[in-house]
């Protein structure tokens, strides 16, 4: 039997299943379950519930959101470019010339990384904000930035696959940092675009770009590089996300105040 759920129990649903998901398979097939489990849990709740097309319009598929496209996918790779040049200054790494399968990884990134992008954001920006509009802009990405850190955690602790390098003290703050910030950047790309688009590509982006740029340095310190300043979370990543998130923010507000409304946090249709 189908049955409609309010915002409020929807969105305790869903969290509750991508956390249970996350500590039972974080190392599943590689955490191949865990990347698509935001993706798997809202087929599941849209099916569930009978939601149909009024569903599929709140998860923002059928708008391009292309305006911020731009944003979206060069403020991810400048965040990147920017803090691996400050760490190449600081001393902690050269640049290099790339090596032989570098192309080629790189092409294989650009493929699966738009795929595993959007098994994240169709749960993330896509479900859970939507239904949290009833927090308020701010505090609904908030509680989405806490739940999706929260969701990592048992691929870092339990698993050797990712961020288990480096002081933990250290490690386990900035990923928190960087991920709050993330979370209002491409919140505010969601908002701004009423798509999710542009959060799939703002987190491909960053992803492709993280990986890419290991390719071409060179350190004696990796886990200074890797870990603490750039790299995926490091201290420069998230300074950067969170002056996009709030250039971005400013933009939205500013626009807002113009058509003389506030705007609902995602207010579902669009």
């Amino acid at each position: 039997m189908r049955r409609q759920l309010s915002d409020r129990s929807a969105a305790g649903v869903f969290i509750v299943l991508v956390l249970a998901i996350a500590v039972t398979t974080a190392g599943v097939a590689g955490g191949l379950i865990l990347a698509l489990s935001p993706m798997l849990v809202t087929v599941l709740l849209l099916v569930l519930t009978g939601e149909g097309r009024a569903g599929l319009a709140r998860v923002g598929l059928s708008r391009s959101g292309i305006r911020q496209w731009p944003v979206a996918v060069g403020g991810s790779v400048a965040v990147s470019a920017v803090a691996t040049a400050l760490v190449v200054f600081l001393g902690y790494a050269a640049f290099t010339l790339p090596g032989s399968d570098f192309w080629a990884n790189a092409l294989v990134l650009a493929i699966t990384g738009p795929i595993l992008a959007f098994t994240e954001e169709i749960g993330w920006r896509g479900y859970l904000l939507p239904r949290l509009s009833w927090l308020g802009e701010r505090r609904a990405m908030l509680v989405v930035g806490v739940v999706w850190a929260a969701w990592h955690l048992p691929y870092i602790l339990l698993t050797p696959y990712y961020h288990d390098e480096g002081n933990r003290w250290l490690t386990l703050p900035l990923f928190t940092g960087s991920v709050l910030a993330f979370s209002f950047f491409l919140g505010y790309l969601r908002l701004e675009s009423g798509s999710v688009w542009p959060a799939v590509l703002a987190h491909f982006a960053h992803n492709w770009a993280f990986a890419v740029v290991t390719g071409i340095v060179t350190t004696t310190h990796p886990v200074v590089f890797g870990e603490y300043l750039a790299g995926d979370t490091g201290l420069f990543v998230l300074f950067g996300t969170a002056l996009l998130a709030c250039l971005l923010a400013r933009v939205h507000r500013r626009r807002t105040q113009a058509a003389g409304r506030m705007v609902p946090a995602v207010a579902g249709g669009y």
